[in-house]
């Protein structure tokens, strides 16, 4: 392994130097920091693409926009408990996640997002699960009436997915699901109210501006995960909580060990504000004035974020597309603590909640220490655009007051520790990458092809993972790219 290249000290002082002085020179006669590959996001993907890199003795210098590097893993250190906001998973199946950990002496330990059982509040009542299906309130017909409002698009993805292999959602043929999941379901025959149930659960925007490709990309990952997988009674996000691993202290000490392997090549709030090819490399700008030029470029910017930069010669066609109009799915959540008794204990219910009022699901977490003391409310979709509305305190407070409502037994025992919306949060604008209706077919294999000397890594290029090992993936294949044009 040879990191010799890495830009030293004093190479960074110099820089810093020069920045500190702009304002007695001209922006763009500021000297541009060389090196043979510029990464745009130290996230998991660029991270991944950076090391690979760097081992095989390219110089890299990787610039995050954030004062942070994991992008949206991101563990809440400030907030009681340190919750995780963002990726938390490590699936069985998690090869190079898992081998980065090992790699990097990072403890992994088994069992990850493992909370409490829902209890189910539906039109303001609550109901037991053991009394869903034969409840009055329950009014799902057939064989969707054993099923738990939590499962009910997972029940349809089991029962009618129709592919067999990692890559089969971006074969030709796939192109007919490319529709919403809402149309597939009611295809399929899912009840009223199992339509309603469904577009109350976990999914963003909604089931009718969702693409059914992406989902069914994911449900196939997950099936072929060797029957790891738990779905009974749980949503998608839940299905894989005990046969997966979490990181010891949180999952955010992982991109940090791989920063702190690169050096200081990493540097920290780094807006990119325009990135011109028009040379025989590279040349990124940056807010602060710096300048950095390289032979080539990987960017695993969010197209969200990417939209504001500037770049020359300018994208074309169904990329440029891509980058204007690819949706992200929201994720809001409040954090909170619990003081005195159990509530649980005393109204007899399971501890988490599943509602189908303006929360999603609010979640009774077990602590990896054994704890039970926090609750953490997570909306997506309309359900978390509308929350998203109210200034943060006020959010906390709503929630609350919703929460003292369904379940009466809670009041006076809640305590608001930390709010997070990832479309709040600055440089990411969304939690994930969501397909619309049409764009799997219109997007997927255009968006990521080189443009120039400019390579597309991050989540939203996967092509057969999910979570995580998605990222990994990105930016394993992006550095691939990349070495074999350098060769």
């Amino acid at each position: 392994m040879s990191l010799l290249n890495r830009p030293s000290r004093r190479k960074i002082l110099k820089g810093a130097t020069a920045t500190a002085a702009g304002s007695l020179m001209p922006r763009s006669l500021l000297a541009a920091e060389k090196s043979d590959v510029i990464i745009m996001g130290a996230g998991f993907s660029g991270l991944k693409a950076a090391i690979l890199l760097a081992d095989e003795g390219l110089k890299v210098n990787v610039l995050e926009a954030n004062n942070r590097v994991g992008g949206r893993a991101f563990t809440g250190d400030h907030v009681y408990g340190k919750p995780e906001f963002g990726a938390s998973q490590i699936g069985p199946y998690y090869a190079r996640v898992r081998d980065m950990a090992d790699k990097l002496g990072v403890e992994l330990s088994q069992g990850s997002n493992i909370n409490a059982p829902y209890t189910f509040a539906i039109g303001g009542q609550l109901i037991r699960k053991e009394d869903w299906e034969g409840h009055t309130l329950n009014k799902t017909v057939g064989a969707e009436r054993s099923v738990l409002p939590s499962a009910i698009q997972g029940f349809y993805m089991g029962r009618y997915n129709p592919f067999e292999g990692f890559d089969d959602w971006l074969e030709p043929e796939a192109a007919k699901l490319d529709i919403p999941l809402g149309q597939w379901l009611v295809e399929k025959g899912i009840s009223e109210q199992g339509l309603e149930l469904a577009n109350d659960g976990l999914i963003a925007p909604d089931v009718w501006n969702v693409s059914l490709l992406t989902l069914l990309q994911e449900a196939t990952r997950g099936r072929l995960m060797s029957g790891a997988g738990d779905s009974k009674g749980k949503d998608r996000f839940e299905q894989f909580a005990q046969a997966s691993a979490h990181v010891v202290g949180g999952t955010s000490r992982l991109p940090e060990a791989m920063a702190r392997y690169l050096g200081e090549g990493v540097l920290l709030n780094k807006i990119v504000t325009a990135i011109d090819m028009n040379g025989d490399g590279v040349d990124v700008s940056c807010l602060d004035g710096t300048r950095y030029q390289a032979d080539f470029a990987i960017t695993a910017i969010p197209f969200g974020p990417f939209r504001r930069i500037s770049v020359t010669p300018s994208l074309e066609g169904e990329q440029a597309a891509a980058v204007r109009h690819m949706p992200y799915a929201n994720n809001t959540q409040v954090h909170m603590r619990l003081k005195g008794a159990p509530f649980w204990e005393q109204d007899g219910m399971d501890a988490s909640t599943w509602t189908d009022g303006p929360l999603n699901v609010v979640r009774q977490p077990f602590g990896y220490d054994g704890s039970r003391d926090r609750l953490v409310a997570v909306c997506v979709g309309k359900k978390g655009e509308r929350l998203d509305q109210l200034p943060p305190k006020e959010r906390g407070e709503f929630v609350v007051s919703e929460i003292e409502r369904l379940r009466p037994s809670t009041k006076g025992k809640i305590e608001v520790t930390g709010v997070h919306s990832w479309p709040q949060y600055s440089f990411i604008s969304g939690c994930r990458h969501s397909y619309g209706p049409g764009q799997v077919t219109r997007f997927a294999h255009d968006m990521i092809k080189p443009h120039h000397k400019l390579h597309f890594a991050g989540e939203h290029t996967r092509r057969l993972e999910i979570g995580m090992e998605s990222a990994m993936e990105s930016g394993e294949r992006a550095a691939f790219e990349v070495l074999e044009r350098a060769a």
